[in-house]
């Protein structure tokens, strides 16, 4: 965790999914990456979701809370299941 970025990795059904939020001009950046394939991105703030797909197809979400101050919030699920819950800070 640093100021200008934050970065969420774990592993799930043998596969490593990686959320990366990096400051920006209004926004910070946010990026779902399956094993370093970028599945989704977004420039925004408040509570937004992106998501991505398994190799098996099944779909991985990570629901992100970007503050406008800068803490941050990244939980990360694969179909009902919740896998991991992270705090941090982008300014």
């Amino acid at each position: 965790m640093s100021l200008t970025r934050d970065i969420h990795t774990i592993e799930v059904a043998g596969q490593t999914v990686t959320v990366t939020g990096k400051t920006g001009p209004i926004h910070a950046t946010w990026i779902l990456r399956v094993d370093d394939v970028e599945q989704d991105r977004a420039a925004a703030a408040g509570d937004f979701t992106l998501r991505g797909a398994l190799a098996d197809g099944s779909a991985v979400e990570a629901r992100i809370h970007q503050s406008l101050l800068g803490p941050t919030r990244v939980t990360i699920r694969h179909g009902d299941r919740e896998f991991d819950t992270t705090r941090g800070y982008v300014a």
